[in-house]
């Protein structure tokens, strides 16, 4: 061991790298959206014992202005600020899933109506769970990239 220690430093002092054992890092589920300056990430999609999934995800303005953005996630004209218009595809069984609405027909997800700079919002969906051989699947949030082959946890 410390004849690698010593080849290190060495190694180190004539300007050299050396990455050994370096553990693999996860890349960052992030997308950028159609407005400078905004992007999504997913935190995490995770299945519960009752049959669904939830998506939790933050948007962010990196931007130097308060952005509007009351209505451009929603799927219906009843929606208002809500982010109805978030889905899931499951690749797999060629699948897209909806937000998941109750009787009266309101999303199970939040609400956003602006954000601002610098500021950053804490966001959630509902959607009905993909069978249990789906592990991944693409997250799609209206006016930003799609962010592929995130995990879903339990």
């Amino acid at each position: 061991m410390r004849l690698l220690g010593k080849a290190l430093i060495a190694l180190a002092m004539a300007g050299g790298a050396l990455i050994i054992g370096a553990p693999a890092q996860s890349a960052e589920l992030k997308a950028e959206g159609s407005i400078p300056g905004l992007s999504v990430v997913v935190q995490d999609l995770k299945r519960d014992e009752a049959n669904s999934v939830t998506l939790r995800f933050q948007l962010i303005n990196a931007s130097d202005k308060s952005v509007g953005i009351s209505g451009k996630f929603h799927q219906g004209a009843s929606d208002g600020d809500q982010i109805s218009g978030v889905h899931l595809i499951d690749n797999v069984n060629k699948k897209k899933y909806l937000v998941v609405r109750d009787t009266n027909k309101k999303c199970a997800c939040s609400s956003i109506h602006n954000i601002e700079k610098g500021g950053r919002a804490n966001l959630w969906a509902k959607f009905a769970a993909p069978p249990e051989n789906v592990e991944k699947m693409t997250v799609v949030v209206p006016d930003f990239q799609p962010i592929d082959s995130v995990p879903i946890t339990r």
